[in-house]
C-alpha cells in the first residue's frame, strides 16, 4: 500500500503486517522500479525486517526488490523464509517464478510468493503465487485466479537444509 509518513514528500510501497496480537510491522520497498518512472513517485525504503510468525523467522520484500539477489543474501542467516508480495505482469512471469525459485535455493530458505491476479492499466496479471521450500521444490502454486495457496513450512526444514549442504558457510562477506 501507498503510506506517506509524517514529514515526508513522497509515499513509499509499504507491506504492513499485522499480527493477531496486535503487532504491526512495516517495510518499505527498498527498490522503486525505475523502468516504470516508480522512484519519480516513491521514496526507496532502507531497512530490513524480520519478524517472528510462530517460531518461524520471516523476512519481508516487495515486487521488485526481488531481482536484488544480495538483500536477500544478506539476510539470509536470519530468516527461515522470505515473504515476497508483488504486482509481476504476466509477460514477466517466467523472471517471478524462476527468481522465487532461485532466492530459495540459494539461501536454502522457503520463499512465499504472493502476485496479483486479473487486469490493471493495460497490463495482465497472472498470479503465479507459490510457496518454495529450501530445496527449490515448489510445495503450493496457483495462477490465473484468486485463491489461497497453503504449505506447512518449519523452521526444522531450513536447519536441516544448511546442515546437510553448508552453502551459507562458504558465502564471503563483503
Amino acid at each position: 500500500m501507498p503510506e506517506v509518513p509524517h514529514g515526508e514528500a513522497k509515499p513509499y510501497n509499504t507491506l504492513v503486517l499485522a499480527s493477531p496480537h496486535g503487532q504491526v510491522v512495516r517495510y518499505r520497498k527498498i527498490h522503486p522500479f525505475s523502468f516504470a518512472r516508480e522512484h519519480e513517485h516513491y521514496g526507496a525504503g532502507s531497512d530490513h525486517i524480520t519478524v517472528d510468525v510462530d517460531g518461524l523467522r520471516c523476512t519481508l520484500f516487495v515486487c521488485y526488490d526481488l531481482r536484488f539477489a544480495d538483500e536477500f543474501w544478506g539476510r539470509a542467516e536470519q530468516t527461515d523464509a522470505y515473504v515476497v508480495v508483488a504486482n509481476w505482469p504476466e509477460r514477466r512471469r517466467h523472471h517471478w517464478t524462476t527468481l522465487l525459485q532461485a532466492r530459495a535455493i540459494e539461501n536454502q530458505a522457503y520463499v512465499v510468493g504472493v502476485n496479483r491476479v486479473g487486469h490493471g492499466n493495460g497490463l495482465d496479471y497472472s498470479g503465479d503465487s507459490r510457496i518454495v521450500d529450501p530445496w527449490g521444490e515448489v510445495l503450493a502454486a496457483a495462477a490465473g485466479g484468486e485463491t489461497m495457496v497453503l504449505a506447512d513450512v518449519r523452521p526444522e526444514v531450513v536447519r536441516d537444509a544448511r546442515e546437510r549442504f553448508p552453502v551459507l558457510k562458504d558465502r564471503r562477506k563483503p
